[in-house]
């Protein structure tokens, strides 16, 4: 009996052992921007620009705050205008990692490297460290000391971007990939008596965990909406950058005009809560009127074709934690 005894704790023992093994690894998932503004006024030689560079990324931390994962990119976009104020050209660009080879960057490039072979070193060597630590990098003209062969770019926007993500991040388990994606448009209006031209630029950004199945465990949508004007002889009036919409919080003022009275950030986080659960197939499929989500009536009035299609881009590009 006392050999039973033994043998049945010790099955207990190596069950319990197992369970534990199989777990699952906690993490911490975090999204955000930097955006950096140029502008330059219009001139008989060269049509004048408002040019913005949103930074966005996705971090994914473990239990001690090191990067398991960080993906980086930059949607830059911009609008030009004539002499008149008339709008020459406003229209999204593909992000620069999108652009791979076409960006252009590798003749120009002391090491002979295009931005996505020098942002995905970048990434390589966050991986394993803090924020803390990320922030401690060396630094020569922004550009990192410990990467002279393989990064630069100056780096100061991304890492500020990684400590804005890391800020946000929010535990997540059961993860099996993640993906981060954007989505921009680009809108010009031109100048008159009466009204500024502006150029404005929205860049819909995400960060997305899945489980097994492709299911969306956890994701952050923001937005990056900036503009830039101008008068009618093409001279910058304005160009600023503007807190996301989610960092704006109430002050975004949608409340006052929505039809069911709540703000974009309250909105975003309605439709975030009505995702998880759901494949992006399912997603995509969402009944809509007028680009907003019938199901979602009481909660949700704002168009999301573009938020869909950021998480669809995610979907696309996720990467399988191990």
């Amino acid at each position: 009996m006392k050999k039973l005894v033994f043998l049945l704790a010790a099955a207990v023992l190596v069950i319990s052992s197992l369970t534990g093994c199989a777990a699952p690894k906690v993490y911490k998932l975090g999204t955000a921007s930097f955006t950096e503004v140029s502008s330059r006024a219009a001139t008989a030689e060269v049509a004048g620009r408002v040019q913005f560079t949103t930074i966005y990324t996705t971090v994914l931390l473990d239990k001690d705050n090191k990067i398991v994962w960080v993906s980086i990119d930059s949607a830059q976009n911009n609008g030009t205008f004539d002499t008149l104020g008339a709008i020459v050209k406003a229209e999204a660009a593909p992000t620069k990692k999108e652009k791979g080879d076409a960006y252009n960057m590798k003749a120009a490039s002391a090491i002979g490297k295009e931005w996505y072979e020098q942002i995905a070193a970048l990434e390589e060597y966050f991986v394993g460290k803090t924020v803390a630590e990320i922030l401690a990098m060396p630094l020569t003209d922004e550009a990192p000391d410990d990467l002279k062969t393989s990064v630069t770019i100056g780096i100061t926007g991304y890492q500020e971007a990684v400590k804005k993500a890391a800020d946000n991040a929010v535990e997540v388990k059961g993860l099996k990939s993640v993906g981060s994606a954007s989505v921009t448009t680009v809108s010009g209006r031109t100048a008159t008596a009466e009204v500024a031209g502006r150029v404005q630029t929205n860049v819909m950004f995400t960060g997305v965990a899945f489980d097994k199945d492709g299911k969306v465990l956890a994701l952050s949508i923001d937005t990056a909406q900036n503009s830039g004007t101008f008068d009618t002889v093409g001279a910058i009036v304005k160009a600023e950058v503007s807190a996301t919409k989610v960092e704006k919080g109430d002050a975004y003022n949608m409340k006052a005009a929505s039809a069911i009275g709540k703000e974009w950030y309250e909105q975003m986080a309605a439709l975030e809560e009505f995702f998880i659960g759901k494949t992006v197939a399912d997603i995509m499929a969402m009944p809509l009127t007028d680009e907003a989500p019938d199901d979602l009536k009481t909660s949700v009035t704002i168009g999301i074709t573009d938020y869909q299609a950021a998480v669809e881009k995610a979907f696309e590009a996720k990467v399988e934690i191990k």
